[in-house]
C-alpha cells in the first residue's frame, strides 16, 4: 500500500491557530457541593472555561475539583456534535491513558496478595511472550511495564480485529514482530504495550477479561458507579463523543468512539465521569482508602506508586513513579496523568499538599491547553503559588548540526535539520502506518490524513533542549504544554530525540 504521512507532533497541534466555533452553546451546567472553600474559584473558572473553549476549540468541556470535603463541578458546551445534546456534570467520557494509573493500582493489588513480584521478569507470568530480538522479553521486569522504561518500540500499535475475550491476548501476540529502542531502565518511552502486557498478566491470574476485572476490583470497591468499559454499557447513560476539526476548521463529531479493545489496559475502553474519577483520586489521597471507607490498596503500595523510580532530568519528561507521573509545578509536586481518546483528552491532577483533586475532560484540539489553564489557575488563584516554565534559558554551545538527522520509532519519523536561525532546528514529523489496519485506527483517532506534513521551527532554550518557536514561554508552564518541548539524550553510542514522552533514536 502507499504510505500516507500523518502529523502527530504535539508541538504542531499546539502551534495551530485558534479555531473559531459557530453556534457555541452557553454553559450547560455548573454547581457546587459541600462547603464554600471553592466558591470563589468556581466563579472564576465558570467564566474562564467557556472563554478558552471558544478561543482554542473545544465544543464540550466538563471539570471537577475536590478539596477538604468540598466539590465543584462544571460543564460547558455540547457532549455530542451529532445530536447537539448539552454537556452535563454527570456526562461520561473515555478515560484514555489515565487508565494506566488504574491498571497500575490493579496490578499492585496482585503484588499485595503475593501473586506478582515487581522485580520478576515478565516471562515468569507470560512464558510465551516474545519480542523480535531474542532474549529481549526476558530482560524486562514487571515494574518496568508501569514506569515507561521497558523500551518496547510499539507506541501506536493497535490490533483491531479481535473484540472478544482474546482481544488483549491478540495485542500480546502482535508483539512478536516488535523490537526495542533501548535496554530496560536506560531511558523513558511512553509505553502502551507495557501496560497492555501488565493487563494480560492480570487476565492470566484473575481468569477473567481485563475489563471485567477492572470493574470488579477497582470500580466497584471505590464506588465508581457510573464507570463502565464498553460502548454497549455507555449508551445507557449520557456519554460524550469526541470532536475533530475538518479541513475548513469547523468541528464535527469523531467517527470512531473508542480505540481497539486490544489496548484496554492502556486506556482504550474505560468510560467514567468526573465524580467517579475524583473518587479514584481521593482514594490515592487517602493512601488507598476509598471515600466509602473501603481499603482498595495498602498505604505502602500507594506510596510506592508516587515514589520516583526514574527521572530523565528534562522538563519535557517528569519523574515517574509506578503509573503516576510526578511533575514539579508551582513549587509543589503533582501526581498526574493525561488521557487521549478519539477527538478528546482528559486530565487527572492530584496535589497532595493541598488535598486537591482536579479531573477534567474536553472534546476538540483545544481541550489539552484548557486542562493546563485549569490546573494553573487553581494553583495561582486558589492556592497562591507561582507557576512558571520549568526551565532556565542559557546560551547554546553546540552547533545545530550536532542534532541534525532522522530519528525513528514505531510508525514515526522526525526529520531534524538546522534551521535558518543560528539556534534553531526545523523538524518535520511523519506518521508511517505499518498496515492498512493501523492507518484506519489512527485516522479515526486523530482525523489526520494527508501526504504533506508542516515543518515546525524549534528555538534553543539551552544545550539539548528546544521549544516550538511560535509558542510563548508561558505555554510550557503546564504539564500538557511541556510535552511540546524537544530534548536530546545520548545513551551509549546512540542519540535520541525526546518529545511527547517518546524517545526516538537517530537512524
Amino acid at each position: 500500500m502507499r504510505r500516507r504521512q500523518f502529523v502527530t507532533s504535539a508541538a504542531t497541534l499546539a502551534a495551530a491557530p485558534a479555531i473559531a466555533l459557530t453556534n457555541q452553546p452557553a454553559a450547560a451546567a455548573a454547581g457546587q457541593a459541600g462547603g464554600s472553600s471553592l466558591a470563589g474559584l468556581g466563579e472564576l473558572l465558570s467564566e474562564l472555561i467557556p472563554q478558552l473553549a471558544g478561543q482554542l476549540g473545544s465544543p464540550g468541556y466538563v471539570a471537577g475539583i475536590y478539596q477538604d470535603g468540598s466539590e465543584w463541578l462544571f460543564a460547558h458546551g455540547v457532549r455530542n456534535l451529532n445530536t447537539g445534546d448539552p454537556m452535563t456534570t454527570d456526562t461520561a467520557w473515555l478515560l484514555g491513558s489515565i487508565t494506566k494509573v488504574l491498571t497500575t493500582t490493579l496490578l499492585l493489588k496482585y503484588v499485595e496478595a503475593g501473586r506478582i513480584d515487581l522485580d520478576a521478569p515478565i516471562t515468569r507470568y507470560l512464558p510465551d511472550l516474545r519480542l523480535a530480538e531474542p532474549g529481549a522479553a526476558e530482560r524486562i521486569q514487571v515494574r518496568q511495564l508501569v514506569n515507561h522504561t521497558n523500551g518496547i518500540d510499539a507506541d501506536t500499535l493497535m490490533p483491531a480485529k479481535e473484540f472478544g475475550p482474546n482481544a488483549v491476548k491478540s495485542y500480546i501476540d502482535a508483539l512478536a514482530g516488535i523490537g526495542t529502542l533501548f535496554a530496560p531502565d536506560e531511558l523513558l518511552h511512553y509505553t502502551n504495550p507495557g501496560f497492555t502486557i501488565a493487563g494480560r498478566i492480570i487476565e492470566t491470574l484473575s481468569g477473567k477479561r481485563f475489563d471485567r476485572t477492572l470493574e470488579e476490583e477497582i470500580f466497584a470497591p471505590i464506588g465508581m458507579e457510573r464507570s463502565v468499559t464498553s460502548a454497549t454499557q455507555a449508551i445507557l447513560h449520557r456519554t460524550a463523543v469526541g470532536a475533530l476539526p475538518g479541513p475548513d476548521g469547523q468541528m464535527s463529531a469523531a467517527r470512531m468512539f473508542m480505540l481497539p479493545v486490544s489496548a484496554a489496559p492502556a486506556g482504550a475502553t474505560p468510560i467514567v465521569n468526573v465524580p467517579d474519577l475524583i473518587a479514584f483520586g481521593r482514594t490515592h489521597l487517602a493512601d488507598g482508602v476509598a471515600p466509602n471507607g473501603t481499603r482498595v490498596l495498602s498505604a505502602e503500595l500507594c506510596r510506592a506508586m508516587r515514589t520516583p523510580t526514574f527521572d530523565l532530568k528534562t522538563p519535557n519528561a517528569p519523574p515517574i513513579g509506578l503509573g503516576w507521573f510526578l511533575p514539579p509545578i508551582g513549587g509543589t509536586t503533582a501526581w498526574w496523568h493525561g488521557g487521549g481518546s478519539p477527538g478528546g483528552t482528559a486530565g487527572l491532577t492530584v496535589l497532595p499538599e493541598y488535598d486537591l483533586v482536579i479531573a477534567s475532560f474536553g472534546t476538540g484540539p483545544g481541550s489539552s491547553p484548557i486542562h493546563d489553564r485549569l490546573v494553573n489557575t487553581v494553583l495561582q488563584e486558589h492556592v497562591g503559588l507561582t507557576v512558571a516554565p520549568p526551565f532556565t534559558e542559557a546560551p547554546t554551545t553546540l552547533p545545530m548540526s550536532h542534532y541534525a538527522g532522522d530519528y525513528e520509532s514505531f510508525e514515526s519519523r522526525a526529520e531534524v535539520r538546522a534551521g535558518k536561525g543560528a539556534d534553531e532546528l526545523d523538524v518535520t514529523s511523519h506518521y508511517l502506518p505499518a498496515s492498512e489496519e493501523q492507518e484506519e485506527v489512527l485516522r479515526g483517532y486523530s482525523g489526520a490524513v494527508g501526504d504533506a506534513t508542516p515543518t515546525v521551527t524549534y528555538a534553543a532554550i539551552h544545550d539539548k533542549l528546544f521549544a516550538p518557536a511560535a509558542l510563548p514561554r508561558e505555554f510550557f508552564s503546564g504539564v500538557w504544554g511541556r510535552m511540546a518541548l524537544l530534548s536530546f539524550h545520548d545513551v551509549g553510542s546512540r542519540r535520541y530525540a525526546h518529545t511527547r514522552f517518546r524517545a526516538m533514536p537517530r537512524v
